[in-house]
């Protein structure tokens, strides 16, 4: 059985912070926006971070998001974002970097080519690595898309075009040499 997930806010349906299971070796993850995976249950994406986090070593993952927005479907993201929530949003993903209890060195990047779609998503890119510049973090992915950027662990996609979960290995992540553009 697994263990109940963690989750800010708990069940809200209109948008997410984080979403995660504490453990002793933990992996930040940075993903596009959130789909429906609450305290309660997976969605394929995080179960599918839970399972590669796993089978790389991490016994624990805390996912994020560029934006805290829920939609299953990244186009129907709002046309303008919500400075309130991508403050908070990069507020608390601080937070958890600079707690001693997750110790978080290692980060995993993973929104796919949906970022394109709207240019508040690149700019919060932008923003979330200026935030963390001050901290010697490991940054990876498991695929470089063919647009140059971090491939997102959707099952069907990941099931589709990488194959069996096991195989899966985190790639070093250049973040000095990412063109968000």
């Amino acid at each position: 059985m697994r263990t109940k997930l963690i989750s800010h806010p708990e069940n809200d349906p209109s948008y997410r912070y984080v979403l995660g299971n504490k453990g002793d070796n933990n992996i930040l993850v940075i993903a596009l926006n959130p789909s429906s995976a609450n305290v309660n249950k997976h969605d394929g994406t995080s179960d599918n971070i839970e399972k590669i986090a796993k089978l790389n070593g991490y016994d624990g993952w805390a996912l994020f998001n560029l934006s805290p927005e829920r939609t299953p479907y990244p186009y129907m993201l709002s046309k303008k974002p919500n400075d309130k929530l991508f403050k908070e949003n990069r507020k608390l993903l601080l937070e958890l970097i600079k707690d001693e209890n997750w110790k978080i060195n290692d980060v995993w990047l993973a929104w796919g080519n949906n970022i394109g779609q709207f240019s508040y998503l690149k700019e919060q890119a932008i923003m979330i690595f200026n935030d963390l510049k001050d901290y010697s973090l490991n940054y990876h992915c498991i695929k470089i898309t063919s647009k140059g950027h971090p491939y997102h662990p959707a099952k069907q996609s990941v099931n589709r075009y990488m194959g069996p979960l096991e195989k899966i290995k985190f790639i070093p992540f250049g973040i000095e040499f990412y063109q968000i553009g």
